[in-house]
């Protein structure tokens, strides 16, 4: 099966470091300057090919070894071996790294040295490069000075960096290290998974495409053979649980804003075919993915639930024979509600997660006697999507990191790490016999095109941005032609934004440290400033200066949105449970009310005009500057929790909308006409983001592809 090298290497232009399990770029202060930043399966084929450099492997061998499966389609080993190329700089024409042998496989032929770190009595490492696995096998005598210059170089490199490395080492090595070793490997999404209590078998839900398409797979861990539940061609299924003794499974089958059903299927106890499938209960129309769990008992289920009279989500007790549901739990307004509940071994206790202003995200336990709840812990930098027991029931393992897993201590109320991971995991599941799996993978591929704006550009034209086709994260493309693009991406470590010039110049302007997930880049008017949403945190960046914190920590804040000067910012804030509308000039250190009465609040670039909504209010309001006329627009996209994307522009409002059953659409408001026109522009799917030109001649649009997500097995 696939190998993991576990020593130190030299890769042409790269080195390897076991510990990270990653390709990095050292520059000639030691600090590293580039990370080769891979998904769990490309970084494994990666592996692979390293302790097997310099010898022909099959497409065979990739299957049986890398995936551990054979019925992987072939373009899928295709698309790891472009992967892999793009992120070393490689090149199929010229290869310095992975030649393709026709017909036959492929060959890493880049050289691959091993080099050994050693601690000297002044604590400095030195090192020296030893058992050359090159690729290409030549003679000793033809390499002997390449062999001295090497050995020099990689010598003064890693006393540079060794410090660094050694440091790091000793204060990681309790923290075991472990991969997530795939076992769904289907093309498209495995979501919300569940664990049979004797941790024989799987059941989650499987989106192959945008076309709507949806399945239920049971799965066994063991042989990996797998078992089509039920499949559907419209609405998701969603959140599948196994029974205590798992002969029924309970999901959600959810199409938003049509409907949402909990549904309750018996299964064989021999053959695991599906006997009945019926209605246990409904579901609010604006309800989210459920992750639910069943109570030990086999008498309850919990789910998250959307309540159109609350404007969220809580979580409701439904008993399995039917019969009312009980709601358990009350969010704040400001949050999106609570979700991803768990039931402790015995059932006396539920953990959850309480979403804080749709930007962190909270870890509560809710005590089933009293109906008590409180909050444990809210983690610095990562939203946990999911959370488990711990097998002993005395503690709480949850993602916690790009990298990582976390338990969180109830008897000590501490948090501690409890191990690095080759991949970011979404979900965690732990299983009695203590089996841990997760999901890991990347939801979406972000491909942006520009695209002739009809209403305002006639010429027909299509071009793709072709760097945006790397990016990690988001990419905000500049109001003005000659300024600079916004790109989240992980190339330098972490999650951080650098600015891509028309010129070709790249930097990198900001400096969060930690795992940070920013989640919106808003430029400027004047293409000049940057505002970026860290978790529930505001930051100002541009280029030549220090990054500004706009909001602190211990603030929720949202929304953040730019003014027509180009000084003043305007942002959503959370106080005692509900929003308000801030405003404040980059001058200055504090931020005043604009508004405790509004949810929403934009103006636009040129000054002439404001967008605002009022809570509960099914219309957005437009406002003239100057003359504060008021209009009511109508048609427009629904304001629930998460506001739309909006973009305001001198002609016209613009947003998407779903125009028909399976179609979304670009339009805008006209504000000469005041009606809504089409911009032919289509989109994949409802609520990706878009932006329009300055000038309103382009639209650029994320036309990416839903990306791969399978569920694996942590081993250690």
């Amino acid at each position: 099966m696939s190998a993991k090298p576990e020593q130190h290497l030299k890769v042409g232009d790269w080195w390897y470091l076991p510990q990270q399990d990653k390709l990095v770029k050292i520059d000639e202060t030691g600090d590293i300057s580039e990370t080769a930043s891979l998904d769990n399966l490309c970084q494994k084929a990666l592996n692979y090919f390293l302790v097997n450099a310099g010898r022909l492997i099959t497409r065979d061998e990739l299957l049986s070894d890398v995936w551990g499966v054979r019925d992987v389609s072939d373009g899928r080993i295709s698309r790891v071996i472009r992967v892999l190329r793009v992120a070393l700089g490689d090149d199929s024409r010229e290869p310095k790294y992975i030649e393709t042998i026709p017909k036959r496989g492929f060959r890493f032929i880049a050289p691959v040295s091993e080099v050994i770190l050693v601690a000297d009595n002044a604590d400095a490492d030195v090192a020296t490069a030893q058992d050359e696995h090159s690729a290409q096998q030549q003679s000793q005598n033809q390499h002997r000075h390449w062999w001295l210059l090497a050995a020099v170089f990689v010598s003064c490199m890693v006393v540079i960096t060794g410090w660094h490395y050694w440091q790091q080492s000793q204060l990681e090595q309790h923290v075991p290290f472990g991969r997530f070793e795939p076992i769904s490997s289907m093309d498209g999404l495995e979501l919300y998974p569940d664990v049979s209590n004797d941790g024989r078998y799987l059941v989650y839900g499987h989106s192959p495409d945008f076309e709507g398409n949806s399945s239920l797979v049971l799965q066994n861990t063991q042989t990996l053979e797998k078992k089509l539940l039920k499949t559907v061609s419209s609405g998701g299924l969603r959140g599948p649980i196994f029974s205590p003794d798992m002969t029924r499974v309970v999901y959600q089958h959810l199409l938003r804003e049509h409907f949402c059903e909990i549904r309750i299927m018996a299964l064989n106890a021999k053959t695991y075919d599906v006997e009945s499938d019926k209605l246990l209960t409904h579901c609010g129309l604006k309800s989210v993915g459920a992750r639910m769990s069943w109570s030990p008992d086999g008498k309850y289920v919990v789910f998250p639930n959307w309540l159109a009279r609350t404007e969220s989500i809580v979580l409701q007790l439904q008993p399995v024979d039917g019969g009312p549901a009980e709601e358990l739990t009350t969010p704040p307004q400001t949050s999106l509600g609570d979700f991803a509940a768990r039931f402790s071994a015995d059932g006396s206790k539920i953990v959850f997660v309480r979403d804080v202003a749709g930007g962190t995200g909270q870890i509560w336990l809710l005590d089933m006697e009293t109906r008590s709840s409180k909050m444990l812990f809210q983690p610095e930098h990562n939203y946990p999507g999911n959370v488990a027991w711990t097998v002993d029931g005395k503690g709480i393992i949850y993602p916690s990191g790009t990298n990582s897993l976390s338990v969180y201590d109830l008897d000590s109320g501490v948090s501690a790490l409890f191990a690095n991971t080759d991949s970011s995991p979404h979900d965690v599941l732990v299983s009695k016999d203590n089996r841990i799996f997760a999901s890991i993978g990347r939801f979406w591929q972000s491909s942006i095109r520009k695209i002739n704006n009809r209403l305002e550009n006639p010429i027909q034209s299509t071009d793709d941005v072709e760097f945006a086709k790397r990016s990690e994260g988001i990419v905000q493309l500049n109001p003005h032609s000659d300024g600079p693009a916004a790109v989240l991406t992980s190339r330098s470590g972490g999650q951080q934004v650098w600015l891509y010039y028309p010129d070709g110049r790249q930097k990198q302007i900001s400096s969060f440290t930690g795992q940070m997930y920013p989640k919106v880049l808003e430029f400027s008017p004047d293409g000049k400033k940057l505002l970026v949403l860290v978790n529930a945190m505001i930051w100002l960046l541009e280029d030549g200066k220090e990054p500004v914190a706009i909001t602190t920590p211990d603030q929720q804040s949202r929304e953040p949105s730019w003014g027509a000067d180009s000084q003043t910012i305007y942002f959503k804030l959370s106080h005692n449970g509900r929003w308000q509308i801030m405003r404040q000039n980059i001058a200055e250190s504090a931020a005043s009310i604009l508004s405790d009465k509004w949810d929403f609040f934009q103006e636009s670039p040129n000054g002439a005009y404001q967008l605002r909504h009022l809570p509960g209010e099914p219309h957005i309001e437009l406002v003239y500057k100057d003359s504060q006329d008021v209009i009511k627009l109508i048609n427009m996209p629904k304001f629930e929790f998460l506001s739309p994307r909006i973009i305001l522009r001198e002609q016209g409002i613009y947003f998407s909308k779903a125009s028909g059953p399976d179609k979304v659409e670009i339009f805008r408001f006209n504000l000469k006409t005041l009606q809504i026109e089409s911009t032919g522009v289509e989109q994949k799917y409802l609520g990706r983001r878009f932006d329009v030109s300055l000038d309103e001649n382009f639209i650029y649009q994320d036309d990416g592809k839903r990306g791969d997500i399978d569920i694996a097995e942590l081993k250690f």
